[in-house]
């Protein structure tokens, strides 16, 4: 019986992006969640407020989940469907990605904006309401199932990472988040995407290449 895939060793150029993104959060915290946020009240109008509203719930709760779910069930009378292959990783990186998030989200107990006046200020663990902002939850359920499906639809991947940006930044505009908060989000769920994506090729390969010479011809 064949060993189980295994997760290579991160390599240096792994590590020192992991680290640049490490420092791009960092950065952005200290120098642009402030004045980002002050400006928050000048974008204001109409247009955009009906524009968040429309893409706001798509990253809500278990939105994307049943999504995929629905999609992989749908899906499931056509034999290796790469939609319902990308589904069922999306639904997987999507529980994945918010499990981790959510971890972190109550191990920094960062104040959201709109409440950072009058809740604690000092981070450390911590289950109380609104206290919960960093990282965001829909930038990290957005960008991991959009990672999942631009693997399998190169095509879309920049339309897909689009609307993922816009409902990450939607948070911003809904006083919801800090700008350091998406891009935690965001590079949360991109990981979690992307090791999944690794190990089911990884699967994938070693299957297609045990697999009886008459079944891969």
């Amino acid at each position: 019986m064949a060993d189980a895939p295994r997760f290579s060793r991160p390599s240096p150029r792994r590590l020192l992006t992991a680290f640049g993104v490490v420092v791009l959060v960092a950065i952005t915290a200290v120098l642009f969640d402030s004045p980002v946020t002050s400006l928050t009240p000048q974008w204001k109008c109409s247009l955009i407020d009906n524009l968040v509203a429309v893409l706001n719930p798509i990253g809500s709760g278990l939105t994307l989940l049943i999504f995929c779910v629905l999609l992989g069930a749908t899906c499931r009378a056509l034999p290796l469907s790469p939609l319902g292959t990308a589904s069922w990783l999306g639904a997987l990186a999507f529980t994945c990605a918010g499990l981790v998030e959510f971890a972190v989200k109550h191990i920094v107990s960062r104040p959201r904006p709109a409440t950072a006046l009058q809740s604690l200020t000092v981070l450390g663990p911590s289950v109380v309401p609104e206290i919960d902002s960093f990282p965001s939850g829909h930038a990290t359920s957005v960008f991991a199932v959009a990672t999942v499906f631009a693997a399998f639809y190169p095509r879309l991947r920049w339309p897909l990472y689009a609307v993922a940006a816009a409902v990450a930044v939607g948070r911003v505009y809904l006083d919801r988040h800090y700008l350091s908060d998406i891009l935690a989000g965001a590079a949360i769920g991109i990981a979690i995407a992307l090791s999944l994506l690794h190990y089911h090729q990884t699967l994938w390969s070693r299957t297609v290449v045990e697999a009886p010479a008459d079944l891969r011809s």
